[in-house]
């Protein structure tokens, strides 16, 4: 009888879970943003170019230089960086530009893609709103995506956050002077 009742338990809380996890959203959106005292043409030129990234990124700061590289255009469109850690690594790439306003990008990390993104809204006193995004789909029938969703924002906000900060005091930094010359960077 006692084990009868505790797989009819076992049993309900299951299918509770499953149904629950249908009424949670697909999407997932996290979005951390920052001001940043620095002219618009100048941070957009570092957010654009991902020979930037690693400089800033916090995923990046423990991966050696050896085990990213970077493929097509310098900057802009097409402009990808690809990584191996012991996570296995990834790849991202930006997919489209407005000057001065925004960059999309696409990531990849194993076998899941995730649209992440740059706005920047210029302000009316000194600086720059910069938002760092990340948008996240679930397929219709992944209910593991679909509760990580709950987690995600405290998993990646934080990351956001800090990458940010990291992204002023890099442009701050006096030897970034030159942010577009190739003598600012170790190699293609």
């Amino acid at each position: 009888m006692l084990l009868r009742r505790t797989f009819a338990v076992l049993l309900a809380t299951a299918v509770l879970v499953v149904l629950l996890g249908f009424f949670l959203p697909r999407t997932t959106v996290v979005e951390r943003s920052l001001v940043i005292d620095q002219p618009l043409n100048e941070l957009f030129e570092v957010l654009q170019d991902l020979r930037h990234f690693p400089h800033w990124a916090p995923w990046l700061e423990q991966v050696p230089e050896d085990n990213y590289r970077f493929e097509g255009p310098e900057s802009g469109v097409g402009a990808t960086l690809v990584w191996s850690d012991q996570a296995g690594g990834g790849r991202l790439w930006i997919t489209d530009v407005v000057p001065g306003l925004a960059i999309d990008l696409q990531m990849e990390l194993g076998e899941t893609q995730s649209a992440t993104y740059f706005r920047v809204e210029p302000l009316s006193t000194d600086g720059q709103r910069v938002t760092w995004g990340l948008q996240v789909e679930a397929r219709a029938y992944d209910l593991v995506g679909r509760y990580m969703s709950l987690i995600l924002p405290g998993l990646v906000g934080p990351e956001f956050d800090r990458g940010l900060a990291r992204l002023a005091d890099y442009l701050n930094d006096p030897l970034a002077e030159n942010l577009g010359s190739d003598d600012h960077f170790s190699g293609r």
